[in-house]
């Protein structure tokens, strides 16, 4: 078979057979015009019926008509302004029967002209002009040339385009292949199909991006209409959101409001109140008062990998140089250990990346450190940040403390490992959460070994005061616990709480309410703790005030010893950074010998240093012993006095 055979059996496509449709309807409408102008009585409609109209094809004109309600008299009117744009002998056999010079058709003219003619057609509130199908020049709707929409006038002849008034406030996101959906699909399918308006998606912990609305788009097999950067003023929003819903009808397409970019709270509201079209809302929070026409959906929780997918992709959108796999390694631990609900973060995160250059463990850095800060957004507010550069190193502890506190650190910094990819957590749920009980005397050191657990896994430190967080009224301290918990869980920070003994005290018999909701705040303290999936410290100057069931359930019990003189030494030796000036002649034994504890020598080391420096003199032995005087007073102790409790 030759080419040309080839092409004559090949059947056209839907584009040629409606073109070749419009054509010969313009045709068909130009003849009877020119023969109403002849004075023919034959010419009885401006279309005649489509009695040679293929069943198995539907154009454009008659699509539109469907689409926005178009009565046949409302259908030839729009058929007569589209065939006055596109064919200049009808514009010329308009101008002549009444028309404006320039061909465009009047009401007036179209009303003229046999049929089923209604003058409501004009009216603001009908399809013609409610939807902008077409608009009229001049302030008579009878005389005013009628002039039929750009986007209207694509959209019969068959050619994609999107009405250029909406350039850079929506953008075409086209819907992928179609896969197995997910649970959710199934429900935001079914409220779209049952009348629902709106269907806002969320989910918890974090806003859904992008990627996880595609399957709505693959199982509806519609496009969206993905709506960014809405004007502010209401009348302006109103007539674009007559356009957007114009585009809806005319694209086949889902309307979806991206509500994480921080959008004015009220926008998904107003959006709702004017589309006529489906709305899809793209996290936000919930209406503040029930709508029967919004349906609130849940989608599955954020998972590290979908961060990392999310920030390897915006991170190469904004230029930076490691290949894909480099950056999904460098992001992959930081995404495990950090959640975040705002998409500006993750735009914030990418940048920085970006310009951290081709080395991924500069990638890696960068991306832990923006992560770790922007998951703090809650806890600062509920828990003081502690920001120190202690290390394990600073500490000046026997080894078997030391080697224990270097343990916690390495269950802490391995735990993901052993209870996910080793399959530990699937055993058993129970005593997972990493909790250790630093007990000692004031000042031996339980914060600062907490600082140095924390810095070397690079995470935050949080104290939590529980003598201020229990409350005397009921039910309270189990809220306030919550509280820090949950905003804890998006980063699995590290919590110290000091003062266990506030709430660990031995319990006592129970007499009356108040006494059992005490025990129930100490187990819901217990439960958090233990599905936890950071480290939770517990400090108390007195151990033996606990409860000894309560002990049981602590992974480490850590006893801090008052130091000995010759770690008292070496904790005088520690106190001053290399460029503070001291006097050489500086006998750290004579200090040893006084019964203090870390902390009182971190305090000595700093009044001694202002002392020297409002002399503008190198700290010496007199400002030593004058800062440690000054110190055993405010403790009510003498110089020579032996401790024999609480420092």
């Amino acid at each position: 078979m030759n080419v040309h055979t080839r092409i004559a059996t090949e059947a056209p496509s839907w584009a040629e057979r409606n073109q070749r449709w419009l054509v010969a309807r313009i045709a068909r409408l130009r003849e009877r015009i020119e023969r109403l102008q002849a004075g023919d009585a034959a010419a009885t409609d401006l279309v005649e019926a489509d009695a040679d109209a293929e069943v198995d094809f539907g154009p454009a004109l008659e699509r539109c008509a469907e689409l926005f309600g178009l009565s046949r008299f409302e259908r030839d009117v729009l058929l007569l302004c589209a065939g006055a744009a596109l064919d200049a002998d009808l514009a010329r056999v308009v101008a002549a029967v009444g028309g404006h010079a320039d061909g465009a058709p009047t009401f007036s003219l179209a009303m003229s002209l046999p049929g089923e003619p209604h003058w409501d057609a004009m009216s603001p509130q009908a399809p013609l002009r409610y939807w902008r199908l077409l608009s009229l020049d001049g302030g008579n709707p009878s005389r005013a040339a009628m002039r039929i929409d750009e986007r209207v006038l694509h959209y019969l002849t068959g050619v994609a385009a999107i009405d250029e008034r909406l350039d850079g406030m929506l953008e075409i996101v086209s819907a992928p292949p179609a896969v197995a959906p997910p649970d959710w699909v199934a429900q935001a399918v079914a409220a779209l199909a049952s009348g629902t308006n709106c269907v806002q998606l969320h989910r918890p912990g974090a806003a859904p991006t992008r990627e996880q609305i595609l399957p709505l788009l693959a199982a509806t097999g519609h496009a969206a209409l993905w709506l960014r950067d809405l004007p502010d003023d209401p009348l302006a929003l109103a007539r674009t959101l007559r356009l957007v819903d114009r585009e809806a009808a005319l694209s086949q397409a889902l309307v979806v409001l991206d509500a994480r970019d921080g959008i004015p709270a009220a926008l998904p509201a107003q959006v709702q109140a004017r589309l006529r079209s489906a709305l899809v809302v793209v996290g936000g929070e919930p209406a503040s008062a029930p709508d029967l026409r919004l349906r609130r959906i849940a989608l599955p929780a954020w998972t590290p990998a979908e961060q990392a997918a999310e920030l390897v992709q915006r991170s190469r959108r904004l230029g930076a140089t490691p290949d894909e796999v480099d950056l999904h390694a460098a992001f992959a631990e930081a995404c495990e250990q950090f959640a975040l609900s705002d998409p500006r973060a993750l735009d914030e995160v990418a940048t920085l990346v970006a310009g951290a250059g081709p080395d991924p463990r500069c990638a890696a850095e960068q991306a832990w450190r923006a992560l770790r800060e922007h998951s703090r957004d809650g806890l600062d507010a509920l828990a003081q940040r502690i920001d120190s550069g202690t290390t394990l190193d600073d500490l000046v502890l026997p080894d078997a403390q030391l080697a224990m506190l270097r343990d916690i650190g390495r269950q802490l910094r391995h735990r993901r490992r052993v209870y996910r990819d080793w399959g530990f957590a699937a055993r058993s749920s129970r005593g997972l959460g990493l909790a250790a009980l630093f007990a000692g005397e004031s000042g031996t050191g339980k914060t600062m070994a907490a600082e140095a657990i924390a810095n070397a896994a690079g995470l935050d430190l949080y104290r939590v005061d529980l003598a201020s967080t229990v409350s005397k009224y009921i039910g309270e301290t189990e809220k306030n616990l919550k509280r820090i918990f949950d905003a804890a869980e998006a980063s699995g920070a590290v919590l110290l709480f000091d003062e266990a003994d506030a709430l660990f005290g031995k319990r006592s018999e129970v007499k009356d309410s108040h006494d059992r909701y005490a025990n129930i705040e100490t187990a819901y303290l217990l439960q958090r703790i233990e599905a936890y999936r950071g480290l939770a410290i517990l400090t108390t100057n007195m151990k033996n005030a606990l409860d000894k069931a309560f002990l049981r359930r602590i992974r480490f019990v850590v006893q801090f010893p008052f130091p000995d003189e010759a770690a008292r030494v070496e904790l005088w030796r520690r106190q001053f950074p290399a460029q503070a000036p001291l006097d050489p002649e500086i006998r750290w034994e004579p200090l040893a010998r006084l019964q203090l504890a870390g902390g009182h020598i971190r305090g000595i080391a700093l009044n001694a240093a202002f002392m020297a420096a409002h002399e503008d003199a190198a700290i010496s032995q007199r400002h030593l012993t004058a800062a440690a005087h000054a110190e055993l007073a405010k403790l009510e102790r003498s110089p020579g006095t032996q401790t024999g409790g609480r420092g």
